[in-house]
């Protein structure tokens, strides 16, 4: 029964996760595009620029978000109410807490922005006022904290995401077309983001509202107060798991840093149209990644060593295969698209878009490598990887920036997935999530004979794509996709078809598909 429930679940979620990222995707595109016409580079780079210097700020959020959704796996297998009514309310003065935490950060970095912003005395001339958007963004983010916020956790650790997937689906239609019409109509960017703050406040209150008619028990009356060893326990995960946030978000966020303080916003804008295609497709992969999560910290907690080394095994399978076919993609289609899209000036040639996809097949590895440990609680075993990627990154990037240009700063994120989180996490969870039950080598040589597949699989969508309908627009990048989208994926599948994991996908989606008929 329980496995079956989890199917049921996993299957709601990766359905409705995936229609509700590809929604995200189109409408992102689409609001970009009018974006790009109305308002220009510049806001293009200051619109990046500022998302991720606030999502270095979320780091105050500390790892309570997983160490509260790993301490939830078990009450909830065991219906233990008391348990979960106490982490809630720990959960609740946690948000509350790092909203403030986060506000008064934000506010102490305003001096900061004339060094992070090369063109900052150009940008009054523009008409921009960098300080009053960074503030709006900043509410943004500290909105995103509030209004019962905390409440969604308790919907995802019962493997119930698709019910907030369908909310968060209607909600960024509506916000899609609202700002769409600003940009129209007033061409504002102020409202165009104050309206950010608007529907996540709308978004928080209708998932809040959900979690409490759902789960009311959870929520009703006094809870009792956490005891101090568990509150120390949860602190002592939290510390390990901050630097592992550090680790996520510097690798990534430091990348616009870098370009706007020796590069300037305008070439800023122009990654920004990669770093879209690329966050988009994550957004989706990383999605189908949460969708199963749940029911993965449900399996880990009830079933025997080798049942759960199959299904890491099978879901770095899946990894590969995903991000893979999605990094190829980018790797062979990015070029194409964005001149077929928003022109020729915003076309930045080879070797980027190679690097962009190498990044996002890496990060995939990393994303199912970190959700494992999640899951298993791991937090503090490894403390000291995210040290070496963040110093790796950092150093190969600004070096980097000088001699390469972006590409330098996107080789040092590369660099520091490689030989930080590729060559350390592995080793480390197959010793205290699996205790040994097989070697890491098994695990380099599956994902070495995985990446030789994708290389020979690219190379040769990349011929076709080279060869095959050239030159008629959008009917060459539909195409194209679809060799790029259907290549890569079949040629996994005629290598690996006798394998247990491939088998086993084989009938989970032939199961899949005979319950939605």
């Amino acid at each position: 029964m329980a496995s079956t429930s989890r199917t049921k679940n996993s299957s709601l979620n990766l359905v409705t996760t995936f229609g509700q990222q590809l929604l995200n995707m189109a409408l992102r595109f689409l609001v970009r595009t009018v974006f790009v016409y109305t308002l220009g580079k510049s806001y293009l780079g200051i619109n990046g620029l500022f998302s991720d210097i606030l999502s270095m700020l979320c780091l105050a959020e500390f790892g309570f978000d997983t160490a509260i959704n790993y301490k939830l796996y078990k009450p909830l297998v065991e219906r233990d109410e008391r348990a979960i009514r106490m982490y809630m309310s720990f959960f609740k003065k946690i948000y509350r807490m790092v909203s403030g935490v986060i506000l008064g950060l934000g506010l102490l970095l305003i001096p900061a922005l004339p060094v992070l912003i090369k063109d900052y005395d150009r940008l009054g001339e523009l008409g921009i006022n960098a300080v009053l958007i960074y503030i709006i963004y900043l509410l943004q983010s500290v909105s995103s904290y509030l209004f019962f916020a905390y409440r969604s956790a308790i919907v995802k650790a019962d493997q119930k995401s698709y019910i907030l997937n369908v909310v968060s689906g209607l909600v960024d239609i509506v916000l899609s077309f609202v700002q769409i019409a600003i940009l129209l109509i007033w061409h504002n960017y102020i409202v165009y983001i104050m309206a950010l703050i608007g529907f996540n406040i709308i978004r928080n209150l209708i998932s809040a509202r959900i979690a409490t008619a759902k789960y009311p028990n959870y929520f009703a009356g006094e809870a009792d107060t956490l005891s101090r060893q568990e509150i120390k326990e949860i602190f002592k995960d939290c510390s390990a798991l901050f630097v592992f946030k550090v680790d996520n978000v510097i690798v990534k966020a430091t990348d616009n840093l870098v370009l706007s303080s020796f590069r300037g916003l305008a070439m800023v804008g122009e990654y920004s149209t990669y770093l879209l295609i690329y966050t988009s497709l994550k957004g989706i992969l990383n999605r189908m990644h949460d969708a199963v999560k749940a029911s993965m910290g449900n399996l880990f907690a009830v079933e025997d060593i080798e049942h759960k080394y199959f299904f890491f095994e099978t879901t770095n399978f899946i990894t590969m295969i995903l991000y893979g076919t999605a990094g190829g993609g980018i790797a062979i289609m990015s070029n194409e698209l964005i001149g077929c899209w928003l022109g020729a000036d915003y076309v930045i040639p080879q070797p980027l878009p190679l690097l962009i996809g190498i990044e996002l097949l890496f990060v995939g590895i990393k994303i199912n490598l970190n959700q494992i440990r999640n899951i298993c609680g791991v937090f503090q075993q490894m403390w000291y990887r995210p040290l070496i990627g963040i110093v790796i990154n950092l150093v190969v990037s600004v070096v980097g920036v000088f001699v390469w240009g972006i590409n330098g700063v996107v080789l040092g994120t590369i660099m520091s997935l490689i030989f930080a989180n590729f060559t350390v996490d592995p080793t480390v969870i197959h010793k205290y999530c699996f205790e040994g039950y097989q070697s890491v080598s098994r695990y380099y040589r599956r994902n070495f004979g995985y990446m030789a597949v994708l290389a020979v699989a690219c190379a040769i969508a990349m011929w076709l794509c080279s060869h095959v309908f050239v030159g008629h627009g959008w009917f060459s990048v539909i195409v194209h996709s679809l060799i790029c989208g259907i290549l890569i994926p079949v040629a996994f599948f005629l290598v690996y078809r006798r394998t247990e994991e491939c088998r086993y996908l084989i009938k989970k989606v032939q199961l899949m598909r005979s319950r939605w008929r």
